[in-house]
This record gives structure tokens, C-alpha cells and sequence, in this order.
């Protein structure tokens, strides 16, 4: 049972678990809007969250020089593959998916010197993956993919709302300058807006010429998590069930479309 523990959390810590997510939503979006997928482009997305996402964690422990021990010795080897396996992808896609690409990773830079602010912060996250799960894999088409714009609309309020729950449990631990939600206007009304969200995504996919029942169930799965999120929930509250929504997705996606 240890072993199975020290391996979910080597599995979460190393940001795999994150970057099937996110490789879940690019397959999401092929599939529900029947695009032909880029070919490498999801495998690429996946090698380069896990990437930026480990960047992201460790740049201040390295920088502390904290860095020597087995833990991080292992999720430094698991950047190294990711990286190689970012390069071989990378360089096998169009020069127009690389450039997008390459804009996303500037975009990802940028998040350090954003993360200061608490609102912003939210809403950038959302918005780059948004752009890269949706805008991305809609860029290869030469015809207008129907729903579209709704399409676009809904990721980025699905995503925001799966932030929610990380931004209730960070709350205590998050300085009080950053003026997160939670901080600026408490959990209860945090909570009641990430719901807002939710339903939001759920009433857009009614007004698609096809909608499905999966985005009501996400949704419904989404508001249940967010309703018992709080300060006192353990880590793998958001960073393996949350993270898992997307996993849970493209199942759905699977077994329904």
C-alpha cells in the first residue's frame, strides 16, 4: 500500500497525471467537432504540460538549490524525456502549429510574473489552455468547424470553474496581497461563482445544433466538486479528482459520441 501511495504521488508530483489532462482535452476537442487530428500535435501537448508544468513547479526550488534528493532526482528525469519527447513531436508538426506552439510556451512564461494577481491569474490559465486545447487543433481546418465560438466560449468556462476548487484550497496558504476570489469575497461566494460558470458551459451546449449529455454530466461533476471543496481538503483533492475531470471526459466522449 506505501509503495502504491509513493507511486500515485511520483505519478502526480511529476505532472503526468496533469498532462493526460490536458492530452485529454485536445482528444475531446477532435472528436466531439469531428476534426482530423494534427498528426504528433496531442502527443506534443502532452510531452510540453508536463514540461511547463514541472518548470513552473520546481523553477524556485531549484533556484533555492533544493534540489538534491531521490524525489527530485526522478521528476528530473521525467522532464528530461518529456523534453525529448516535446522535441521529436515538435519538430515533426507544421511551422504554423509550431509557431502556435511556441506562443503558448511564451505564454506559459509569462505566468510567474502573473501569478501575483490573483484574478488574472485564474483567468490567463484558462484562457492558454483554451488556446491551446481548442484554437490550436481548430487551426489545421480549412472550413468553418460548426459551433465554433461556442465551442471556444464553453472550454474556457469549464476550465476556469475547475480552478476554482485549487484556488479554495490554496486560499490559506496563498499570500493575502494576491486578492485571490476566495480572499477578495469568501468560499461561499467563490464557490457560488464557480457554479455560475458551470452552468454557463451547460446552457451554451443547448443552444449547439448537436447537443450532448455529456457536457451535462461534466457539468454536474464539476458542481459536486466544487460544492465540497474547502480549506481542510488533502492535496489529491484537486491535484488528482479534479485533475481527473478531463480523463472522466473524454471517457464519456467515448462511450456517447
Amino acid at each position: 500500500m506505501q509503495f502504491l501511495k509513493r507511486l500515485l504521488d511520483f505519478y502526480i508530483q511529476s505532472s503526468i497525471h496533469v498532462g493526460f489532462a490536458v492530452f485529454c482535452l485536445v482528444k475531446i476537442t477532435e472528436i466531439t467537432t469531428k476534426l482530423h487530428p494534427i498528426p504528433f500535435f496531442s502527443a506534443c501537448v502532452f510531452f510540453a504540460t508536463i514540461l511547463g508544468y514541472n518548470f513552473l513547479k520546481y523553477l524556485e526550488v531549484l533556484r533555492k538549490g533544493n534540489f538534491y534528493s531521490t524525489k527530485y532526482y526522478s521528476i528530473l528525469l521525467v522532464s528530461i524525456f518529456s523534453f525529448i519527447g516535446l522535441f521529436y513531436t515538435f519538430n515533426n508538426l507544421k511551422n504554423t502549429i509550431q509557431i502556435y506552439i511556441l506562443f503558448s510556451g511564451l505564454l506559459v512564461l509569462l505566468y510567474p510574473f502573473l501569478r501575483k494577481f490573483g484574478l488574472i491569474k485564474l483567468f490567463f490559465v484558462s484562457v492558454v489552455v483554451t488556446f491551446i486545447t481548442v484554437c490550436i487543433p481548430n487551426a489545421n481546418t480549412e472550413f468553418f468547424v460548426q459551433d465554433y465560438e461556442i465551442n471556444l466560449i464553453q472550454r474556457f468556462l469549464i476550465i476556469s470553474s475547475f480552478l476554482i476548487p485549487f484556488e479554495i484550497i490554496d486560499s490559506p496558504f496563498d499570500p493575502i496581497s494576491l486578492q485571490t476570489i476566495p480572499q477578495k469575497f469568501g468560499i461561499n461566494k467563490t464557490k457560488l461563482f464557480g457554479m455560475l460558470l458551470v452552468i454557463s458551459f451547460v446552457v451554451l451546449e443547448f443552444l449547439k445544433s448537436n447537443s450532448s449529455l455529456v457536457s451535462f454530466l461534466i457539468g454536474l461533476v464539476t458542481v459536486i466538486l466544487i460544492h465540497f471543496s474547502s480549506t481542510h481538503r488533502n492535496k489529491y483533492y484537486t491535484s488528482f479528482w479534479v485533475e481527473s475531470v478531463p480523463i472522466f471526459w473524454l471517457i464519456l466522449v467515448f462511450i456517447f459520441c
